[in-house]
C-alpha cells in the first residue's frame, strides 16, 4: 500500500518490542511539555530570561502569580507567567454579566495570562507551537492554582498589543477577543495612568459553565467555599438580574387589602428581601438595614413606591417587610424564589440531592402541633429543590414520593440518613426516578449492617477497585 514499508525481521538489529520502545521514545522526545517553577534559583533564571527576552523587559507578576517553563527534549522553548485578574475591565465584566459586588468577592477566580514569551528564532510554525504550549499550560493552571492558593480558576484573560501582534496563537488555541481596553494602565496600587495604546482583550474559559459560575446569584457550593464574605449592605444583582427577579415576583398574590399602603407593589418589597438573603442577611433586622442603604437608582430599579408629596423612593421598613412576607403563601413564595435561582443555574448540570426532615420547635410550641417539614436540598448550590409538610399520621419514609414527584431526577445522586435507608426507597429511586443513590446504614438494622460488614471484609473487594481493597485485618476495630 502507498506510503507503508515493511520491515524485514532479518536484517533488522532490532527486536520488536525494542523498535517500538525506539519510536515511541523519539515521539515523546519531540512532545512539548509545560512545567510550573517551583524553585528559587528556577525562578531566578525564569526572571532573567524574560527581562532578556519580552518586548517589555519586566519580570514582576501582580498578586497572586505563577511562573511556568516550556520544555521540548528538554529544553527550554517559552517562559509564560500568570497574574491577578485586572480590577476594573469594562468589556471583560459586560461579557461575564457580573455586578460590581460580585467582581469584587470574585475576581481572584480570574487569571491573566500577563508574560508569554518564545525562546529562540521564529519559525513559520511558530503561531501553532505556541499555541499548543497555551493549551497544555491551560489544562493544568486551575489545579495549580488551587494547589498554591487555595481556590481553582474559572477564566483566562491577556493583553495583546496589536501594534505588535496579531494575537494569533490565542486564536489558534481558541481564545475569544471581546474588545479593547481604554489605553489605561496600572502605575500605583491605586491609581492608572493614559499612555494611549489601548490593548486587544482576549478571554478563555478554563471550564465550559465558567459565566454561568461568574455571574450566578449563588455559587455552586464548591466555589462559593473560597468566595469571601461580602459587605452584607451592598447591592448583589445586576440591572438584568433585578429585572427578571422582579417579573418572576409578579405572579405573587398581594395578600393585603388596600387601605393606603405607601408600598404598593408587593414584588418591590420581596425582591428587596430576596437580594438582601442573597448578599448574606438572614433576619428581618438585617435585611431592613439593607433596605434603608439602598441608593435611589437600586430602589428604582426595584420599583420602589415614591411618597406623592416629595417624590422621594420610599424604603420599606423592617415591620413593612416582615408584615409582607409573613402573609404570602409560605409554598407560593419558595416555589417562586427558588425558581427564579435556579433558572440562572439551569445549566451547570446539578446532580446531587439531599433529603432530610426536621421538626420546627418554635412553630411547634406556639400552634401546639408538632410540624414536621421534609426538604429535598441540592447539595452543589445548597438551594432547596421542594419542601413539604409531613401530615401528622404519616412520616419521611411513606412521604418520600411525594416530596420527589415533581423532580427530574435522571442521573442524580440522591443521600438520605438511615431512617430512609429501605428497599421501598432504593426501588423507587432506581427504578421510577432513574436515578442513583448513597443511603445510611446503622446498627438499628443489624441483619444489613452485618452483611454490609463481611462484604466490606472480603477478600475479593465489593466495594473497591480490584487490587485496592483493604486485606483481612487492615481494618480499624
Amino acid at each position: 500500500m502507498g506510503g507503508m514499508a515493511t520491515l524485514n525481521k532479518a536484517a533488522c538489529p532490532f527486536k520488536g518490542a525494542q523498535l517500538v520502545s525506539e519510536v515511541l521514545q523519539a515521539i515523546a522526545n519531540e512532545e512539548v511539555t509545560v512545567e510550573l517553577v517551583i524553585e528559587p534559583e528556577e525562578e531566578k533564571e525564569w526572571n532573567k530570561l524574560v527581562r532578556k527576552y519580552h518586548y517589555l523587559k519586566e519580570h514582576r507578576l501582580v498578586g497572586e502569580s505563577l511562573r511556568y517553563v516550556a520544555k521540548q527534549n528538554g529544553k527550554p522553548i517559552a517562559l509564560l507567567g500568570w497574574s491577578s485578574a485586572a480590577f476594573h475591565l469594562r468589556a471583560r465584566d459586560a461579557w461575564i454579566g457580573w455586578t460590581d459586588l460580585q467582581r469584587k468577592s470574585r475576581r481572584h477566580f480570574v487569571a491573566c495570562n500577563a508574560r508569554f514569551v518564545l525562546l529562540g528564532p521564529k519559525s513559520p510554525d511558530c503561531a501553532q507551537m505556541a499555541s499548543q504550549i497555551l493549551s497544555r499550560n491551560a489544562e493544568r493552571l486551575s489545579q495549580d492554582w488551587q494547589q498554591r492558593y487555595g481556590h481553582p480558576i474559572a477564566l483566562a484573560e491577556t493583553f495583546v498589543d496589536p501594534e505588535r501582534f496579531e494575537g494569533l496563537c490565542y486564536r489558534t488555541a481558541h481564545w475569544t477577543e471581546i474588545g479593547v481596553t481604554k489605553g489605561f494602565g496600572r502605575s500605583r496600587i491605586d491609581f492608572y495612568q493614559l499612555h494611549a495604546k489601548p490593548k486587544a482583550i482576549f478571554l478563555q474559559p478554563l471550564l465550559p459553565k465558567a459565566r454561568q459560575i461568574l455571574c450566578a446569584p449563588v455559587m455552586p457550593k464548591v466555589w462559593a467555599s473560597c468566595e469571601p464574605a461580602a459587605d452584607r449592605l451592598e447591592y448583589p444583582l445586576s440591572g438584568q438580574q433585578t429585572k427578571s427577579l422582579l417579573q418572576a415576583l409578579e405572579a405573587l398574590r398581594d395578600p393585603r387589602r388596600y387601605h393606603g399602603w405607601r408600598h404598593r407593589k408587593v414584588a418591590s418589597i420581596v425582591a428587596i428581601a430576596t437580594a438582601a438573603m442573597i448578599a448574606g442577611n438572614n433576619s428581618y433586622l438585617d435585611i431592613a438595614e439593607f433596605a434603608q442603604s439602598l441608593d435611589r437608582n437600586q430602589l428604582r430599579s426595584l420599583r420602589a413606591s415614591r411618597d406623592r408629596k416629595t417624590g422621594q423612593y420610599l424604603k420599606p421598613s423592617e415591620s413593612t417587610i416582615r408584615r409582607v412576607i409573613q402573609a404570602l403563601e409560605p409554598k407560593e413564595l419558595d416555589r417562586t424564589v427558588t425558581a427564579w435561582l435556579r433558572s440562572h443555574l439551569q445549566d451547570l448540570g446539578i446532580a446531587a440531592l439531599v433529603i432530610d426532615g426536621q421538626c420546627l420547635r418554635t412553630a411547634s410550641k406556639i400552634s401546639g402541633e408538632s410540624i414536621q417539614l421534609f426538604t429535598a436540598l441540592e447539595a452543589q448550590t445548597k438551594l432547596v429543590c421542594r419542601q413539604i409538610k409531613i401530615p401528622s399520621k404519616r412520616n419521611e419514609i411513606s412521604s418520600l414520593k411525594d416530596l420527589l414527584e415533581e423532580l427530574d431526577l435522571r442521573g442524580a445522586l440522591v443521600s438520605a440518613d438511615a431512617i430512609n435507608t429501605q428497599k421501598s426507597t432504593a426501588l423507587h429511586l432506581v427504578e421510577e426516578k432513574q436515578a442513583d443513590y448513597l443511603l445510611v446504614v446503622k446498627a438499628n438494622q443489624p441483619k444489613l449492617f452485618e452483611k454490609l460488614a463481611r462484604l466490606s471484609m472480603a477478600p475479593t473487594g465489593v466495594f473497591f477497585p480490584s487490587g485496592h481493597h483493604p486485606g483481612p485485618g487492615t481494618w480499624p476495630a
